[in-house]
């Protein structure tokens, strides 16, 4: 007799005896519970599909996803991931550092493991049940992204570890506000075996490895930077450039200037907004590159000449007819004020200074005292939307033409020090080749750094776990913005090297640059 059966005959008085052996009245109550047994379990059955937390298959688990609009490539990360594990614990003897890789354990712990048991671990991590619940994993991680706001940060790090496998134990904003990091844990946990039973007479047998997981750290930088440049063109002297740019905020810009031919003399490169301007004191060969950093450092063909350069900021002045209104520096009136307006200007513009010159104050001077010993003559810097630049030679002239206004001249010409003027405009030749490179925030875009460990279940291209992920958050990134996804890099690399401001430095952890190579690994150029 069944437990339904006798259930039901319990509920019966008890004078009629009805759980009696060999009583009929008990044989036709378990032919009628019989059907209700099955009815039950199915109800069950059909009940725990319906619950994400309790589904028993894959296809259950899809099923509620859809309802989200999720299909089955929310669990193609997770998929390959165990693809990977599978044809790596196949392999004989099984890769130690790409099984550290694919569950987050050190591979020293699971050398300590005997062939046997490691192989029985891996088969309890590959079961069809393990899989299941991983995937509920990313199925309910991605929903609950979505309940605590799309678009933000908190949520692309969270829909990123739950298609990972991972769950989020916090989020932390690093100040500025251009940086998220999320801690987060391995889901697919490998179970240690069991320990040996004792035997008797013999030593106590050494405790099974810990195979948990180290934490994981996941990073997302808002706006991230990127280089930008604009190619060096020709430019004659006094030309004016026009440069428009987005971006953020006003970045330190570096110059560069390549020679032409026989006339990159002194050159001298202003901006024309702010009435500052860099100098060097030299010539420029045809070809070599004169640059003026960022970081207020100065090379003429990787040689540096920071002392045979200066910088100036002041008041700054345009002819007549090549007048800008509103930008050219005016002179103040008696007393201080600038003044409204005048015909030629249109509107007022800053109020003028007489230039300054730094590191050296006598830098105007004819014979200024050169070289000096500062480690920096700048930088410039290029503003958030238009600028105007121009950059000058030393040019000398001999006098004016008959019938012309006299050509003012502060200092004569300098032999090797300076080139002629063009009588007229069609002889003027370019002087020099001026070209712009700096580093700015990209505008929409955004940046998840992934533990440099789950590039051992990916490939070159980032086809089986960066771009499923990409395409992955797209339902969880803003319209018009950029997500891009990369491996974080612990190792360090010349000019990408970050240094820790202590132990618990997790953006020093996860970004890159605080790890020594191992010896004998191909390192990149710088």
């Amino acid at each position: 007799m069944s437990t339904r059966a006798a259930t039901v005959l319990d509920r019966f008085p008890l004078h009629l005896a009805a759980t009696d052996p060999g009583k009929r009245f008990g044989a036709v109550v378990t032919g009628l519970v019989a059907d209700l047994d099955v009815l039950t379990q199915q109800v069950q059955t059909v009940r725990a599909s319906r619950r994400v937390s309790e589904a028993p298959t894959i296809r259950d688990l899809l099923a509620l996803a859809n309802l989200h609009r999720l299909g089955g490539e929310a669990l193609v990360p997770l998929d390959n991931r165990a693809l990977k594990l599978r044809t790596t614990a196949a392999a004989v003897p099984p890769n130690l550092d790409v099984l550290a890789g694919l569950l987050g354990v050190p591979a020293t712990k699971l050398a300590e493991l005997s062939a046997v048991d490691l192989a029985t671990a891996l088969a309890v991590a590959s079961q069809y049940q393990t899989r299941v619940a991983l995937g509920r994993t990313a199925v309910l991680g991605s929903i609950g992204a979505h309940r605590i706001g799309n678009t933000t940060p908190a949520a692309l790090l969270l829909a990123t570890a739950a298609y990972l496998g991972l769950e989020v134990k916090i989020v932390r904003h690093v100040a500025g506000g251009w940086w998220h990091l999320a801690q987060a844990v391995e889901q697919l946990r490998l179970v240690p075996p069991p320990p040996a039973p004792p035997v008797d007479g013999a030593p106590p047998p050494p405790p099974p490895p810990d195979l948990a997981a180290l934490p994981d750290v996941l990073a997302l930088e808002e706006n991230p930077v990127r280089r930008a440049d604009i190619e060096p063109t020709p430019k004659s002297h006094g030309q004016r450039t026009r440069i428009l740019r987005g971006g953020l905020e006003d970045v330190d810009v570096t110059i560069r200037v390549l020679g032409l031919g026989n006339r990159t003399v002194r050159p001298m490169i202003v901006h024309l907004g702010t009435g500052r301007g860099l100098v060097y004191e030299g010539d420029v060969p045809d070809g070599v590159e004169l640059a003026f950093s960022s970081s207020g450092r100065v090379t003429l063909d990787e040689t540096d000449v920071t002392g045979s350069s200066w910088t100036f900021t002041g008041g700054l002045f345009a002819d007549d007819g090549n007048a800008l209104p509103g930008e050219d520096f005016v002179y103040t009136a008696d007393d201080g004020s600038v003044p409204t307006g005048t015909a030629s200007a249109g509107s007022p513009g800053p109020a003028a200074r007489f230039a300054v010159a730094t590191p050296v104050a006598e830098a105007f001077d004819e014979s200024p005292p050169l070289p000096h010993g500062a480690a920096s003559v700048g930088p410039l810097q290029l503003p958030r939307g238009e600028s105007r630049w121009t950059a000058l030679v030393r040019v000398a002239r001999s006098g004016g033409a008959v019938g012309q206004a006299s050509v003012p001249r502060t200092v004569a010409g300098r032999f090797d020090g300076s080139v002629f003027a063009a009588a007229t405009t069609a002889e003027v030749q370019p002087s020099m080749l001026l070209g712009f490179a700096w580093e700015e925030r990209e505008p929409f875009a955004v940046r998840v750094l992934l533990p440099q460990r789950f590039a051992a279940a990916d490939d070159e291209t980032g086809t089986l776990l960066r771009q499923p992920l990409t395409r992955l958050l797209d339902r969880h990134r803003a319209a018009g913005v950029d997500v891009r996804i990369e491996y974080a890099d612990p190792r360090w690399s010349l000019g990408e090297g970050v240094v820790r401001a202590g132990a618990d430095d997790a953006l020093g952890v996860v970004l890159a640059g605080t790890q020594l190579w191992p010896d004998g690994t191909e390192q990149p150029e710088p």
